[in-house]
């Protein structure tokens, strides 16, 4: 008995170190593709300068897995399937062109400011992935055009507010849009 035992841990641990090395295998198949950057969000250039500004950050990332992070962000990846490039997708049509054009524009620059936090370690980073799901969720609510505009302008002036120190992340919280999408206030749950 104790040598069928035995031979069965041999097989289970062969197999378990096959699966962690296809597990591996599979998530480096995964990780973003940094030689390819997609053509459809801001260059890598401009990530790589707020990196390099970034000397607390560069302790604990490097450049490389800052910008995996980006991609992440802007694509989505395993854990979260939707990035930042599918938000625009929900963007209501504007009353006129030059709206429509301006709005995009306020959430491509509101991307880079948010993205470029976001990627940056968890120990370093001033925006984490809860604030991104809650605003993410926020435009995507917005049932007019009108309500998704001032979605927005809520959330560029509180990512302005966090990144200079005066909004605590404890305080960007679902309540805190509810008003502008004219939701029961229900608490948190």
């Amino acid at each position: 008995m104790k040598k069928i035992l035995a031979c069965g841990n041999k097989s289970s641990k062969k197999r378990n170190v096959f699966l962690l090395l296809c597990l591996l295998a599979l998530a480096s198949c995964m990780t973003p593709d940094l030689a390819s950057w997609p053509e459809t969000i801001p260059a890598q250039q401009v990530f790589a300068v707020i990196y390099a500004d970034d000397r607390e950050n560069q302790k604990r990332q490097s450049q490389t897995e800052y910008l995996e992070w980006v991609l992440s962000f802007y694509q989505g990846n395993l854990a979260y399937q939707s990035g930042w490039l599918d938000i625009a997708d929900y963007l209501i049509e504007a009353p006129d062109e030059a709206q429509d054009m301006n709005l995009m524009a306020q959430l491509q620059s509101l991307g880079v400011a948010i993205g470029s936090e976001w990627s940056k370690h968890n120990d370093v980073r001033l925006i984490d992935t809860r604030m991104l799901s809650l605003w993410g969720s926020t435009i995507q609510l917005a049932s007019d055009y009108q309500q998704q505009r001032q979605s927005i302008e809520a959330i560029v002036e509180d990512v302005e507010r966090i990144l200079s120190g005066d909004l605590a992340e404890e305080e960007i919280l679902d309540t805190r849009y509810d008003h502008i999408l004219g939701l029961d206030d229900f608490g948190t749950f």
